[in-house]
């Protein structure tokens, strides 16, 4: 894939002097559910000398394809029939991984399409051609897309190892490329998606300013939300966010967001119509679903939350998250006291199979499974991973069913030290209500009265 130097030799003559036919190199996948205009993008890539075009008709076929054979450019078409787009093609494709940076995906799209997405989405694609096009449109928007695939090529190599910090100091030296200007906003767009992901809050949220006071792309707007998230700075994430919707209302990874920062807040209820609202009118996002049933279990609305994620698990194929899924199912099942539904939802499920030893999973399943054994094994099975509980940092959902099973088996100095290191960390008001709840449940009101006291004395303390 776009790997060899020879490939970006032949691009770079072809572009100094029209020699050479580098299209002949690469691999292509047409997506489109109409059988002529597959054929039409097919021969358009042919007359380009392109010679191996896979196709695909539907979204899931297109996965599954380019799953088996990763090829070089995708071109799909925005509508892929009823309730699926190319935009959720490709979103699905990157969240899961499965698309390489090196990757070309290009979109076609009716003009009212474009018009409709192009600003608002946050996962671009590589470039869009509107229809009708001609097999020279396509070859130029294609070749424009490669060089640039090549320019990044050291900067994609380095995020794919993880070497975040190195692949921010490449961007820094390909801005001293003579071709650095045609890439401008990608280099700028890049540096500060890579400096969120790495931990560099501060460093990333001035990366958007200066995207902002150029253009405030609702994208650019998103990606300071993050990063006020990031930092604490919730009142300025809500408006930074909100900005966002307002400029682009089909948005709705701006919509996750605002959700996530209303969890942070406490406000379960809003994040819960926040993304009922959004799933409403993205009916097969599985990922969305996932968020809302998670507000609606922080919500204290466990029968929509396994509805969900019943729902989920029904119809997502393409996530490789099926563990995830039915633990958090078992999950459900348990906070509704049904202890049946839970063993269902984790039936044939073995500790081998919730992921590597200190993985979150792991610690989920051994904390969630202990409490569906018989007492002697249960607490047997609990022993395995209590005394690691305190030392790793744990989600807070796993860190709630290490609680939960604590007291379940009398460990109340351990439920005691998690339920404080909870209440004292930056997801308090997440958690909060869920450690009350299972306090209660065990008639310990008093007990966790006191730790939440002890825990806001000393940061008054602190302060």
């Amino acid at each position: 894939m776009l790997q060899s130097d020879n490939l970006a030799t032949l691009f770079e003559d072809k572009a100094r002097s029209g020699g050479g036919n580098p299209y002949k190199s690469l691999r292509y996948m047409v997506i489109e559910d109409q059988e002529a205009s597959r054929q039409t993008l097919k021969i358009c890539i042919q007359s380009m000398g392109g010679f191996t075009v896979d196709q695909a008709q539907a979204y899931m076929e297109a996965i599954t394809r380019i799953r088996n054979n990763m090829p070089d450019v995708i071109i799909c078409d925005y509508m892929l029939g009823p309730g699926r787009t190319g935009q959720q093609l490709l979103e699905e494709l990157r969240r899961t991984g499965r698309l390489p940076d090196m990757v070309s995906f290009i979109m076609v799209t009716a003009e009212r399409a474009y018009e409709q997405v192009v600003s608002a989405v946050e996962l671009v694609p590589d470039d869009y051609i509107i229809k009708p096009f001609s097999p020279e449109t396509l070859r130029v928007r294609m070749e424009r897309v490669i060089l640039k695939k090549i320019f990044f090529r050291t900067f994609y190599e380095l995020k794919a190892k993880g070497s975040l910090d190195e692949a921010v100091t490449e961007l820094g030296r390909l801005e001293a490329k003579p071709q650095a200007n045609v890439y401008r906003f990608e280099i700028m767009r890049v540096r500060a998606e890579t400096l969120t992901v790495s931990g560099r809050a501060e460093e990333a949220l001035h990366a958007y300013e200066c995207i902002v006071a150029i253009h405030p792309f609702p994208w650019a707007k998103a990606g300071m939300a993050r990063a006020y998230r990031a930092l604490g700075r919730f009142d300025e994430a809500s408006s930074a966010i909100d900005e966002a919707i307002a400029k682009s209302n089909d948005y709705f990874d701006a919509y996750d967001i605002k959700a996530g920062i209303c969890v942070d807040q406490g406000n379960f209820t809003e994040a819960q119509r926040i993304l009922t609202e959004a799933a409403a009118r993205t009916p097969r996002n599985w990922q969305r679903k996932r968020m809302l049933s998670r507000a609606a279990q922080l919500n204290g609305d466990h029968d929509t939350a396994r509805r969900l994620m019943e729902e989920v698990m029904a119809n997502d194929m393409v996530g490789n998250v099926v563990i995830r899924d039915k633990i958090e199912l078992a999950r459900n099942a348990l906070q509704l006291g049904d202890q049946l539904g839970a063993r269902a939802a984790l039936a044939g499920v073995s500790t081998a199979d919730a992921g590597e030893v200190n993985s979150p999973e792991y610690f989920a399943f051994s904390c969630i499974s202990s409490m569906l054994m018989d007492e002697d094994a249960g607490e047997k099975q609990f022993n395995r991973v209590r005394s690691d509980l305190l030392r790793i940092e744990l989600p807070i959902e796993v860190t709630i069913d290490a609680i939960r099973a604590a007291l379940l088996f009398s460990d109340r100095e351990l439920a005691d030290k998690l339920t404080e290191k909870c209440l004292a960390g930056h997801n308090s008001k997440q958690a909060f209500g869920s450690i009350r709840e299972i306090y209660m449940a065990h008639e310990l009101d008093d007990r966790f009265k006191k730790i939440q006291l002890g825990v806001a004395t000393r940061r008054l303390k602190n302060k």
